[in-house]
């Protein structure tokens, strides 16, 4: 084959290739029906082996029966992230004229998610933080409906359409604020797995100290995205780092973590380690001190997500931009601002 996709394949030949029947291929490729995991891969296989190409001419375009329903996939619906991006996209889905059906992506790998989306044949898929495998996309592409990624782990690529924030402006933006607060050393915490927007934000925050304090060395702390607990390590590193300390934590969750350590220590914040987090939590502005933290737009993010799925049903793509929203440093009590004010800093600028 000379790697176009062959539209004189028929749903015979995949039929065939796969030892199954016609009825299951066309099940399977039109996302209908509740079939066996190992027959979907059976047929999926068969189909890219063949270049079977399941959109045709018709590709990125609403199917005849358009419920107007658009499926929100997450990977827990329990934390403030997840309420945000659900308020977000509850509220963009009403106003657009759609509802919204939320999707969890659950532990058991029996239970696939792509086919309790086909069973409903929704207008559109938001996939928020989780990055579909390859096998789940060719399930969702054979119902011709948009896919958005909503802040996905890897990056898509451009194969598929993605909205996120400035993860690396939003760890500049911390670098610049915890250089100004007059701090002496400088530790990033970043969580593991090493996530697409972690990296981003711990290289924004690393540029911003060789740009303005390049005579500094930025340590480096590894924590966990979600349960962040306290570490040998963190106690160690910020045992060992000059004071005042500056920690970039690349959510909130693992800058709590440190305010643990520094109470474990018996460090003060914001007068011995001073502290920047990402996501802007609710609990951030309670906590003690208040927490200065990056503000990921998220409300804005998923109605943005819910927008491009209404646009994406009515034109084809190739290849998709990332649409990125900007994000804003909120600076409050642990970089030494006075608990109860909150200073909002303009993307991209220095703290003031």
């Amino acid at each position: 084959m000379d790697g176009s996709p062959d539209r004189t394949v028929t749903l015979r030949t995949i039929a065939a290739a796969a030892g199954v029947s016609v009825s299951s291929v066309s099940r399977v490729l039109s996302g209908r029906g509740d079939l066996k995991r190992e027959t979907r891969e059976r047929v999926l296989e068969a189909a890219r082996a063949l270049e079977y190409d399941a959109s045709g001419p018709h590709r990125g375009r609403p199917t005849v029966l358009d419920p107007r329903l658009i499926e929100l996939v997450l990977g827990s619906f329990d934390d403030a992230w997840t309420d945000a991006v659900t308020t977000g996209a509850r509220e963009a889905a009403f106003r657009l004229g759609f509802d919204l059906v939320l999707t969890l992506e659950r532990d058991d790998p029996a239970d696939d998610w792509p086919t309790r989306v086909a069973t409903r044949r929704p207008s559109g898929v938001i996939i928020g933080i989780i990055r579909p495998t390859q096998r789940q996309l060719d399930q969702l592409r054979g119902l011709r409906i948009p896919i958005v990624l909503l802040e996905p782990r890897s990056d898509p690529q451009g194969e598929l359409a993605s909205v996120g924030t400035t993860d690396w402006q939003g760890g500049y933006d911390a670098g610049i604020h915890l250089i100004e607060s007059g701090a002496a050393g400088f530790v990033v915490v970043t969580g593991t797995p090493p996530y697409r927007f972690g990296r981003a934000r711990e290289e924004g925050f690393r540029q911003a100290i060789a740009d303005h304090r390049p005579e500094s060395p930025v340590h480096h702390v590894n924590g966990r995205w979600t349960d962040a607990v306290v570490t040998e390590e963190l106690l160690k590193t910020l045992v060992s780092a000059p004071t005042p300390t500056a920690v970039f934590a690349c959510n909130d969750e693992m800058a709590f973590a440190v305010y643990r350590a520094a109470g474990r220590l018996g460090r003060r914040i914001p007068d011995d380690i001073r502290v920047v987090g990402f996501n802007d939590e609710p609990r951030a502005a309670t906590a003690s001190p208040p927490l200065t933290s990056v503000q990921q737009p998220l409300r804005e993010m998923a109605a943005r997500a819910v927008e491009l799925v209404r646009d994406l049903r009515h034109r084809d793509a190739d290849h998709f931009e990332r649409v990125e929203l900007p994000s804003a440093l909120v600076a409050r009590g642990s970089t030494g601002f006075g608990t109860g004010d909150d200073v909002e800093s303009a993307p991209g600028a220095p703290s003031q």
